[in-house]
């Protein structure tokens, strides 16, 4: 062994080719992690996240036709080296198409159901979990069902930020503070709003920590986009979330968070395509879309 090392002494032009090879390795791996970090790697994208953990896309599918004014598509990710997997569905309706409504479970002894329990009407389109509840099932916030109010309190917390709303069958997103109720037929306050008129919402809390998730947006042709982390996978942040919804084919204007966690459910089901994203706990109010 000791005759085969001194092949690279200092003074042997061999040493300097290894030393060369050594240093250019070197500074190859000093800049693969911020190769990582940037939007674009040859064909595939990585997602920021100020956790310090890596998000990359590994699957952007094309938006599918599945109904008249329907669209549905799925977003996969990987976290970080240990493979961690998210998916997250998206499903984008055209309100000209359909009907939008609030649905509220007025059992009073079993308020809190399946988002499935909901589905009973043949011409559902789709369902998503909707609001905050307390450990009976009262919904918190401000809820407008058909015109009429289940709860006119306007909660001022924080988190409750933002109120989705519909006025002759026209989707709006708003900050609570905005809101006006004449002419309302349905409405449901939640949070917290994600982007704004394009822009991001600065100064929300908590944005890093990692659950399941939901919500409600409006994109640039006033289209109406629902999406959930599918229960079978793991959770996401709201910062990385919001990565993910500034992509350029799902971008949108408005972007309100509906209760996630354990409440996060979502189903869709028409002739050509149907999904179940099963919840881990029952909710009192979904919002649902119907055919015409």
């Amino acid at each position: 062994m000791g005759k085969k090392f001194n092949i690279l002494k200092f003074h042997s032009p061999l040493f300097f080719i290894f030393i060369f090879k050594l240093t250019l390795s070197l500074l190859f791996l000093m800049s693969f992690p911020n190769n990582l970090y940037a939007e674009y790697s040859e064909d595939v994208k990585y997602i920021k996240s100020p956790s310090g953990s890596i998000l990359k896309v590994i699957e952007n599918n094309e938006w599918k036709n599945i109904d008249d004014g329907v669209y549905f598509k799925g977003v996969k990710l990987k976290r970080g080296e240990k493979d961690i997997s998210i998916f997250l569905k998206f499903l984008k309706i055209d309100l000209q198409k359909a009907n939008v409504k609030i649905i509220y479970n007025r059992e009073l002894e079993k308020p809190l159901k399946n988002i499935k329990y909901f589905a009973e009407n043949g011409k559902v389109i789709a369902l998503i979990n909707g609001s905050f509840f307390d450990i009976y099932g009262k919904p918190l916030g401000l809820l407008i069902v058909d015109g009429e109010t289940i709860n006119s309190k306007i909660v001022t917390n924080p988190l409750y930020s933002g109120i989705f709303y519909v006025k002759d069958n026209i989707p709006h997103i708003v900050k609570r503070d905005n809101f006006h109720v004449n002419g309302v037929t349905q409405a449901i306050q939640v949070g917290p709003i994600l982007i704004a008129d394009g822009k991001e919402v600065e100064g929300l809390r908590d944005i890093h920590s990692i659950h399941y998730r939901s919500g409600i947006a409006i994109d640039d042709s006033n289209k109406v986009i629902i999406y959930a982390t599918d229960t079978n996978y793991h959770g996401i942040s709201l910062s990385e979330l919001r990565q993910v919804i500034k992509l350029l084919d799902i971008r949108c204007l408005n972007v309100l968070n509906l209760d996630g966690g354990g409440s996060t459910q979502m189903f869709v089901s028409t002739p050509l395509f149907s999904d179940y994203i099963a919840g881990r706990t029952d909710i009192p109010v979904a919002i649902g879309f119907y055919r015409r």
